[in-house]
């Protein structure tokens, strides 16, 4: 059991592990705190270290070295003090490893545990869901203490704290300025990514071929990646009808996109998780650019190369400058590497930003804008009145700190809205994913529709908590669906 302030205390494993991680926390991480300890239990507990990452070798594993080596030690104490820095308001996932703002932290961890419960369990769990769709359809945000947050404003951004909201993104730099740990996260300054996780990455996910029917009656062997999982938008639309009465219109992109998640690879990447959905889509529509990325995903490293590729075809792209270059890192990426990117593949693209205004919230004139986005190129219901799909392309979806992947947007009817997405941090339940291959005709109760929807929906009090967003849109093709 680790820290939840990321210092690097790390306690064993046992039933005393609760007790050393709350009394550490009181005696390090509480001001003026008169709490005093003298137990030899807690006593060894504050001599171990956190492991920045577990070792893969064996030979490692049985000498019982907690660190790889001395350059191991400096990184996770440079974690350490990163994550101790009021500046880096982020704390480490125990179970994605992703890096959540704080202020979504416990949300983030529902997500988590509303993914473990089976079908069986969800009638549980009805406070735990009615307590969900009413904070989801409520008609009015109360934005005082959304965010416990406390941020300075910094010369360098704009509105960075208004109204105890949160709000940093790369863009309110100047132009050629080193970004820190705030822009890239806590590896802000790493020159080379961990050897075990790089070959990890070189390796790539899981994969394995599986006989198939298809339409034609014959037999094929169909490529399946474990953290790739096409099919899911008609499933999404169907969880959307089943849960809730209250759904008046739902629509959504392109269905040859897939959602892309983590997998059995570390954290720290959703960025790449992000431009690989929409690689899926370029792919599946054979849009303009799918030649360059044949019939699989790229991967995390190929990715980096190719940023750095369009960074080095462009004089005036200064972001290999403003990062100090992410090849084999694990910098975070956002809006302005999809970006450059499609410019380099020469991809129609367009980026939008939202920000506080005194005409409206910034959150308000994203969900205007993605709503917009997908209604005017409706192609009709797919199954229920209520559900229209067209042939636009997902949106690359930029918060502070967090991208996603923008599928689709619900109406309720009382006007209130949710966004649809592909989180890369949550990978589908089974039961979700069995949805693929399964009956579209079965019946899906509501309880178990909004639990499994609850990682794929971001309403408006989610949404508020923030002060300004990114969308990147790519051109949608003229093919039919």
């Amino acid at each position: 059991m680790e820290c939840p302030f990321l210092c690097g205390f790390h306690a064993t494993n046992d039933h005393h592990a609760e007790y050393q991680i709350l009394s550490h926390v009181e005696l390090h991480h509480t001001p003026e705190s008169r709490f005093a300890v003298e137990d030899e239990d807690l006593n060894l507990a504050l001599a171990l270290q956190r492991e920045e990452e577990r070792q893969v070798s064996d030979d490692t594993r049985d000498h019982g070295s907690l660190l790889k080596s001395d350059k191991d030690l400096d990184a996770k104490k440079e974690g350490a003090i990163n994550a101790m820095d009021a500046d880096f308001p982020y704390a480490e996932c125990p179970q994605c490893k992703d890096f959540v703002h704080l202020i979504e932290f416990d949300e983030h961890m529902n997500n988590h545990l509303s993914l473990q419960y089976s079908s069986d369990t969800i009638t549980n769990m009805a406070e735990f869901d009615s307590g969900y769709d009413a904070d989801l359809r409520q008609s009015s945000i109360n934005s005082q203490g959304l965010t416990t947050i406390a941020r300075p404003i910094g010369q360098n951004h704009k509105m960075f704290s208004q109204n105890n909201h949160v709000t940093v993104l790369a863009e309110t730099r100047p132009k050629g300025t080193r970004l820190g740990k705030k822009e890239l996260g806590p590896y802000a300054f790493e020159d080379r990514m961990p050897e075990s996780m790089l070959k990890r990455l070189r390796t790539g996910e899981p994969t394995r071929r599986l006989n198939r029917i298809g339409r034609d009656g014959r037999i094929f062997a169909e490529r399946i990646v474990d953290n790739e999982v096409p099919g899911l938008i008609p499933v999404i639309a169907r969880l959307c009808v089943a849960s809730s009465s209250d759904t008046q219109i739902v629509h959504l992109c392109h269905p040859s996109v897939q959602h892309v998640h983590k997998g059995t690879n570390p954290g720290h990447f959703c960025g790449y998780r992000n431009i690989q959905m929409l690689v899926s889509f370029i792919q599946g529509t054979k849009a303009r650019g799918h030649e360059r990325f044949g019939t699989e995903l790229p991967g995390i490293l190929q990715i980096q190369d190719l940023i750095e590729e369009a960074w080095d075809g462009d004089s005036q792209n200064l972001g290999k400058q403003e990062t100090g270059g992410i090849r084999n890192t694990r910098k975070w990426i956002g809006t302005p590497e999809a970006a450059s990117i499609c410019k380099h593949l020469n991809l129609d693209h367009s980026v939008k930003s939202f920000s506080d205004t005194k005409a409206g919230r910034a959150h308000q004139q994203l969900l205007d804008f993605v709503e917009h986005y997908f209604s005017q190129c409706t192609e009709g219901p797919i199954s229920k009145p209520k559900v229209h799909k067209s042939h636009r392309p997902p949106l690359f979806f930029q918060q502070p700190g967090h991208s996603m992947t923008i599928i689709g947007v619900e109406r309720y009817s009382n006007g209130n809205r949710s966004l649809l997405v592909f989180d890369p941090s949550f990978e589908p339940p089974k039961q979700l994913a069995d949805m693929v291959t399964g009956s579209p005709t079965a019946a899906i109760p509501a309880k178990v529709a909004s639990r499994l929807l609850r990682p794929y929906r971001r309403g408006a009090p989610q949404l508020a908590r923030y002060d300004e967003f990114e969308i990147l849109t790519l051109e949608a093709p003229t093919i039919p669906i």
